[in-house]
């Protein structure tokens, strides 16, 4: 069964269970300051679940686009983990709950997909100490047994399994995950290996119910939703590899054409395994995931998202570079497997093709500063290993992490340079240097929290988000066409602009900028919005750079002045002022680079 057949099969039986169909959203959440990535189909429909916001209907289905950091170093070490994948979701908003969708779940899979039943397995939240508040699930195991699953398939586990929620607060559960059981020979050989166990015997292959009954505020309490709703989600990679009848998730239709071609361009073969296995699977996923950040706007950089787009290139390049001979020019490497992505994805994400010059581009000069990097990087590193062998010390996991943040070494590359030059590795590598990234990540965090973000509609957001479409039309008039929307972020304070522009303002162009916008201020235009589909809102002029998050049935395309000579006409969903004479004057305050290509700018209303 392809990938796509799996995704028809999967909407179509939602939708005649009464989902309704939505449009899935970048991998840059737009209005959610706790997260970097859209890790989760659930993401957008958080303000449903907090009852913020009504949802369009009750019942919900989706395939969503999604990138998880937590797990890269273990990507080509087992047959299952990546960082980007996409995820078939369905939901349910107040309406039906536990036992409805573990029904739906063993009909979906024993009926549509015609999984044997002796092979399925399924988990549930069984407490757990760090949760003294949160009950165990009693009711999910009895709903299994109801529909089939035999007793002794289903296992309790803890939090760290079988309670879900995603960023620091918001919308969580309890959940309970189906299992399908692959055969001895994948296992560990423990006679208690079961769900829960590392190998890779049980592949998780779907989370068939988050039982969303808690909302965790910032301070870390769990209080009781207003509503109970359900999230499931299914990785469509690990569901193509059982049905595909695969080894991994790498030999799918979604990534053995990407492993092809590294075969093709290196001479190495997929069945070598060991370390060129896994520098091929390495290659392939987070290719594949640089290439769907870069078509959504993020750059590299060293900070938030262009951080962890420029740690997954470099490790890309890294393990190319163990594929190819010695002396081998790999120049064109990393944009050819970029061209076949673009190819597997042609009928779902067309805007990839769109892109294709932007990706290849960003490929080419990222490989470039990471070979400047690595010179600069290995003279360091003969540097510290002068210092441990003079000390006969070890190599720690928080100094490893300075020369990942520092030169952007992979930590990969690190270990094999120390150890190839002798020097030992200190037995709490892992904990000092997740203890270094935390440190790391809490200061970035710190450096961009704000609160509210689109989710806060005042009259001060709203101003600001209008001026963002002054800012943004322009720009394009100052800079040229080329110029786009990469990202925003509004506070009620300010409002901060990305776009490709490949060199610093001027004070003129900033000048030209600031005056335009505020011309438009003065002139008290009115703003206007049409709920038209993307095809005529195209056909309008609109502005529309996120198409992977628009419903192509109904998008709102918000005009700014009159016809037929308007200023600025977007696709937006966000909350406008209804004259731009409201807005006051508009000031830039910052400008300034975000990585290659990428500049960004700060602006408030005086």
């Amino acid at each position: 069964m392809s990938s796509e057949e799996i995704i028809q099969k999967f909407i179509t039986f939602f939708v005649r269970h009464r989902h309704q169909v939505v449009p899935q959203i970048s991998l840059v959440p737009e209005n959610d300051p706790t997260l970097l990535f859209t890790s989760a189909g659930m993401v957008q429909f958080k303000p449903y679940f907090l009852g913020k916001k009504k949802p369009p209907a009750k019942r919900l289905v989706n395939i969503q686009r999604c990138l998880r950091t937590t797990d890269l170093e273990k990507v080509g070490e087992n047959r299952r983990t990546l960082s980007f994948f996409e995820m078939l979701g369905s939901w349910s908003i107040g309406d039906y709950f536990k036992k409805e969708a573990v029904a739906l779940a063993w009909e979906f899979l024993t009926k549509e997909l015609k999984l044997p039943r002796e092979k399925l397995w399924a988990t549930y939240f069984a407490g757990d100490s760090s949760l003294p508040q949160i009950a165990p699930d009693h009711e999910t195991p009895k709903a299994w047994q109801a529909v089939g699953m035999r007793k002794d398939h289903l296992v309790g586990l803890g939090a760290a399994e079988n309670f879900w929620q995603v960023g620091e607060s918001g919308p969580c559960g309890p959940c309970t995950e189906v299992y399908l059981d692959q055969g001895e020979e994948r296992g560990c050989g423990q006679a208690n290996c079961r769900p829960g166990c590392d190998c890779d015997r049980f592949l998780e292959i779907w989370n068939a119910g988050v039982f969303m009954e808690y909302n965790r505020t910032l301070s870390g309490q769990y209080q009781n939703l207003s509503i109970k709703s359900v999230d499931t989600g299914a990785g469509l990679e690990r569901m193509a590899m059982v049905l595909q009848k695969k080894e991994s998730v790498f030999e799918t239709d979604l990534l053995w054409p990407i492993i092809l071609k590294i075969k093709q361009l290196s001479g190495h073969q997929w069945e070598e395994g060991g370390e060129i296995r896994k520098a091929m699977a390495v290659v392939a996923d987070h290719l594949r995931a640089a290439v769907f950040l870069i078509a959504d706007g993020v750059l590299p950089s060293n900070l938030e998202q262009g951080y962890v787009l420029r740690r997954l290139i470099r490790r890309a390049s890294w393990q190319k570079q163990k594929l190819l001979e010695e002396g081998k020019n790999g120049s064109s490497f990393l944009p050819s497997l970029a061209t076949v992505v673009e190819e597997i994805y042609q009928k779902r994400y067309p805007f990839l093709a769109e892109k294709r010059p932007l990706i290849e581009n960003v490929l080419q000069e990222e490989e470039k500063k990471f070979a400047e990097a690595l010179r600069r990087g290995q003279k360091e590193i003969r540097r510290l290993v002068s210092f441990k062998k003079k000390e006969k010390a070890l190599l720690g996991g928080d100094e490893a992490f300075y020369l990942l943040t520092s030169f952007g070494l992979p930590q990969d590359l690190v270990l094999e340079e120390f150890a190839a030059a002798g020097v030992g590795i200190s037995p709490r590598f892992e904990k000092e240097f997740a203890k270094a990234a935390k440190a790391h990540q809490e200061k970035s965090k710190t450096a961009r929290k704000f609160k509210g973000g689109l989710e806060d509609h005042s009259l001060a957001v709203t101003k600001l988000h209008t001026a963002t479409h002054l800012l943004h039309q322009a720009l394009r008039q100052v800079l040229g066409e080329s110029v786009y929307q990469a990202g925003s972020n509004i506070t009620p304070e300010r409002l901060r602009f990305d776009f490709p522009y490949p060199q610093k303002l001027t004070e003129e162009q900033i000048k030209k900028v600031e005056n335009l916008a505020n011309e438009k201020i003065k002139e008290n235009l009115p703003v206007s919005f049409r709920e038209v589909s993307l095809e005529e809102a195209k056909k309008m002029g609109a502005l529309a750079f996120f198409e992977g998050k628009y419903d192509k049935e109904a998008v709102k395309v918000y005009t700014i002045g009159r016809e037929p000579d308007f200023f600025s006409r977007e696709v937006c969903g966000g909350p406008h002022v209804e004259r731009t004479g409201v807005l006051g004057k508009f000031k830039i305050i910052k400008e300034e680079s975000v990585g290659a290509g990428k500049r960004r700018i700060y602006g408030v209303l005086e």
